[in-house]
């Protein structure tokens, strides 16, 4: 079932060629003269939540997807006005991951935390040890079956830079020790703002894998055991960055770009399909 699934998105994904999307824009509702990233979709709310650091610190937000919505700080004690705190990620079922600071000896390094759910808040849960260190991990994807978790990390081990790394979920709900995804993906440089479109096909970005420049967005598949080369996302990717995609349920792909035309540092940009496309 993997493998046919695996093979079902990645023509879905390749078919949204300039054909079948619009002409990236910016989101205007979203985007301000500091840096919006990290989109992703809240099933259980139904609204699309990203990362946004216009207050000074990084804090989460949430809008509807539709003409004249606001942006509104997603409430809750998830976001903290001194702390930054961002990147959440959810399971087809709404549960959350996310992203705060731990202290360790010496200094502070962000790490990936629970976010549960009371209500119509986002909360502040516990962090997942298993996965966190005294190194960089952030950028958490949890799978929409909620049995994996790829994030981003430079802890020692990896290719070199930022590496995508992976933890599957145990019977007993604890995570295994990361791996990571192989040379495959990894480069000598960054990758970055992992996706799941399901458990085994993945979007993220990354500068050291060719391109058009900077970070360009990728995807990649789960095959025979291995993750598979990627594969650029070339009707979105440009000179500058791309970074952070995802798939609205409406086929709508959602990024973050420094490219002309936004407000200012990263901000959300917005690929509609265009109606009755196949």
């Amino acid at each position: 079932m993997m493998f046919f699934s695996s093979i079902i998105l990645g023509s879905m994904i390749l078919g949204l060629a300039n054909s079948a999307v619009q002409a990236p824009v910016p989101v205007e509702s979203c985007n301000t003269s500091s840096s919006e990233y990290a989109p992703n979709f809240d099933p259980r709310s139904g609204y699309m939540v990203f990362t946004s650091e216009r207050s000074g610190t990084a804090a989460v937000y949430r809008i509807m997807m539709q003409p004249g919505t606001k942006a509104e700080p997603f409430p809750g004690t998830f976001n903290s006005e001194d702390q930054h705190r961002g990147f959440i990620s959810f399971t087809s079922s709404g549960e959350a991951v996310g992203v705060a600071y731990g202290q360790y000896e010496e200094q502070s390094f962000p790490g990936i935390v629970t976010a549960p759910r009371d209500n119509g808040a986002l909360n502040l849960g516990h962090p997942l040890t298993a996965l966190n260190g005294p190194f960089f991990v952030s950028h958490p994807a949890i799978s929409p079956d909620g049995t994996r978790l790829v994030f981003v990390s430079d802890r020692v081990g990896g290719e070199g830079g930022l590496d995508l790394w992976i933890s599957d979920r145990r019977d007993d709900l604890s995570w295994s020790t990361p791996i990571g995804l192989g040379r495959a993906v990894n480069s000598i440089e960054d990758e970055i703002s992992p996706t799941f479109l399901s458990s085994d096909t993945l979007l993220f970005a990354s500068n050291g894998i060719g391109g058009k420049g900077g970070f360009d967005i990728f995807f990649s598949v789960f095959r025979d055991g291995a993750w598979q080369e990627p594969i650029p996302l070339d009707w979105l990717n440009t000179e500058f960055d791309e970074s952070d995609c995802i798939i609205l349920p409406d086929g709508s792909q959602v990024f973050a770009s420094n490219r002309p035309g936004g407000a200012g540092g990263l901000d959300l940009w917005v690929a509609k399909r265009i109606a009755n496309s196949e």
